[in-house]
């Protein structure tokens, strides 16, 4: 009798029916992970609800949604297939997705009269809904970042909600909540695209490539280690890492630094100058504190942050070896 119920639970696990979400393009490399199970990952394959995709550095893959809606997903990503609605009043399917790491682009606009799609998407804390839109997001190290290209996006975040309606603005979001800096990380949007951009696509490479690339110090420091673990991987074996500090602030100037260590000795602060070769030349930082993890760091963050309303855009910086 226990034979024929586990026959039966096998029967009944082939036949869960598949996503009306197709793969139509893969660009090694990329792999389906299936319960256990790690599948070579086709064009046309059937999805089914739990499903993985997960990119290599250089992967990409595209899907559709009902022929219609269109998502890219970057290099080194990681996107969860929870559950696909058929199409309803005012909709051409609503589908549910997790991205667990990575870039993905979402493309919910309607296509040849068609009604839009309705994409539901979980990105570490956020809760993204883009219907009728385009979007593009990230989760990585750095926190959850989301740009908006047409139409809007509705964000929920732990602390409220938020909405994206003009299209080239983004947030960024960081361990300590949303990051008061210029909203999409200094780093500029073309760039961000080519992380879900095919090798062939001609115009978002020469776009990227007529943008500059940001200063080092524009950009909210990620950790430097391998990418964002799954669920369910074991955790590495300990390794020594870099120290950490906070950056106050930063200078072109030295004379502008040891004036800015002045008026920090006055708020009860003792930062110290430290020179730093960046790509936009030579800086000279105020730092304060010495931390021996990242999440040590980022405590004393937000705890500087909550007492001094001029450290709204400190940051965490790993310190030189």
């Amino acid at each position: 009798m226990a034979g024929w119920t586990l026959l039966a639970a096998a029967a009944a696990a082939q036949a869960q029916p598949p996503l009306p979400l197709a793969v139509s393009r893969v660009a090694p490399t990329a792999e389906l992970r299936r319960g256990d199970d790690i599948l070579e990952l086709r064009s046309r394959i059937a999805l089914r609800p739990e499903d993985r995709i997960v990119t290599g550095p250089q992967g990409r893959v595209a899907l559709q949604l009902y022929g219609g809606g269109a998502l890219r997903l970057g290099g080194d990503s990681t996107l969860r297939l929870h559950s696909v609605e058929p199409p309803g009043p005012g909709n051409g399917g609503v589908a549910k997705l997790i991205l667990e790491r990575g870039a993905l682009r979402l493309d919910a606009r309607g296509r040849s009269g068609r009604p839009p799609q309705d994409y539901r998407l979980n990105v570490g804390r956020l809760r993204l809904r883009v219907f009728g839109g385009e979007a593009w997001t990230e989760l990585t190290a750095r926190g959850e970042n989301v740009c908006l290209l047409s139409g809007a996006v509705e964000i929920v975040t732990d602390t409220g909600g938020e909405r994206l309606d003009e299209p080239g603005s983004c947030l960024l979001f960081g361990l300590a909540g949303r990051l008061p800096v210029r909203g999409d990380g200094g780093e500029a949007l073309p760039r961000k695209l080519l992380r879900t951009a095919f090798a062939d696509d001609i115009n978002a490479r020469a776009l990227a490539e007529q943008t500059p690339e940001p200063p080092a110090e524009a950009l909210p420091p990620a950790d430097p280690g391998a990418p964002l673990p799954l669920p369910g991987d074991p955790l590495p074996a300990a390794v020594a890492g870099p120290r950490w500090t906070l950056v106050l602030a930063s200078f072109p100037d030295p004379a502008a630094a040891e004036n800015a260590v002045r008026s920090w000795l006055g708020q009860g602060e003792t930062p110290q100058v430290r020179r730093s070769d960046t790509p936009s030349g030579v800086r000279y930082r105020l730092t304060v504190g010495d931390y021996a993890e990242l999440a040590q760091a980022r405590a004393a963050l937000a705890e500087l942050r909550g007492r001094q309303l001029d450290a709204a855009e400190a940051w965490v910086m790993p310190l030189p070896e």
